[in-house]
């Protein structure tokens, strides 16, 4: 290959990466004014919605002390357990199952794909979930906590396995939502019994054997530890495993993307 056809391979391939980038984000901006447009609020309530729910649990689990959760302030608990479950993860795994309901204005575009349109969305959901992060942490600084992670880089990549298991679930479930409409009703049923058995409201340490044992099959209880161990020096959980949540995450995304691509082009048809 000459050096004049390794720079046209090269443009080309920068182009279609800016193509895809801007179709990405132009559609996290429609999603954005599409979801939160009708309020009078406006685009301010897509960071205030994540910010009330969590205060809501704050201040519940606050006034019930500090001792069950391996004396770690109660508010940095909930901050810690609630942001990358309820917004990442549950709201990833939603946006990316109910993707196709929104591509029918664009299935006569070539370069708007259904992965554009989950890609858009997990966007949308990650800087949601950022900047009600920095509001949130700024306002308990405020107050005397110190919610700035211990291991910062460490915590964020906690933060990315459990999104990322969200995006791969959600994948399944668009897939599966295209034979079966149902699958938009166990969506929502299946997020209050994973509340509970990924351990967001409590660490594993409180949790006695055998069901200790019972309640690490969950691969979501392994990146919710992850996140507390590494925001909180002082605590060490006693069923952080990686290789497994590995094992299940490349297992959950080969079987997301072989599907997809068996599927995508009939999900996405007008």
């Amino acid at each position: 290959m000459t050096t004049r056809e390794r720079r046209r391979f090269g443009s080309k391939a920068r182009s279609a990466l800016a193509v895809q980038s801007g179709v990405v984000y132009a559609l996290s901006v429609r999603e954005m004014y599409r979801k939160y447009g009708a309020y009078k609020l406006g685009v301010v309530w897509a960071l205030l919605e994540p910010i009330m729910m969590i205060m809501v649990f704050m201040i519940v689990f606050g006034a019930r002390g500090r001792g069950e959760f391996g004396f770690i302030d109660p508010p940095l608990f909930i901050l810690a357990s609630f942001l990358p479950f309820k917004v990442l993860f549950s709201q990833t795994l939603q946006g990316c199952s109910k993707a196709a309901n929104a591509m029918n204005p664009f299935t006569l575009f070539r370069q708007v794909s259904l992965f554009d349109m989950m890609l858009a969305r997990i966007l949308l959901t990650t800087v949601t979930a950022l900047l009600a992060l920095v509001v949130i942490g700024c306002g308990l600084a405020w107050f005397g906590f110190d919610p700035i992670p211990d291991r910062i880089l460490e915590t964020l990549c906690g933060l990315f396995l459990i999104q990322a298991f969200g995006f791969g679930m959600g994948i399944i479930f668009c897939v599966v939502g295209s034979f079966a409409k149902e699958m938009d009703k166990i969506t929502g049923l299946i997020n209050l019994p994973l509340l509970f058995l990924s351990a967001v409201f409590f660490p594993m340490t409180i949790i006695p054997e055998p069901y200790q044992t019972w309640m690490a099959y969950n691969p979501l209880v392994h990146p919710m530890e992850m996140i507390r161990e590494m925001w909180f020096a002082h605590y060490t959980s006693p069923v952080l495993d990686l290789e497994y949540y590995a094992k299940w995450l490349i297992g959950l995304w080969a079987i997301a993307m072989s599907s997809y691509r068996l599927r995508w082009r009939r999900i996405s048809a007008p």
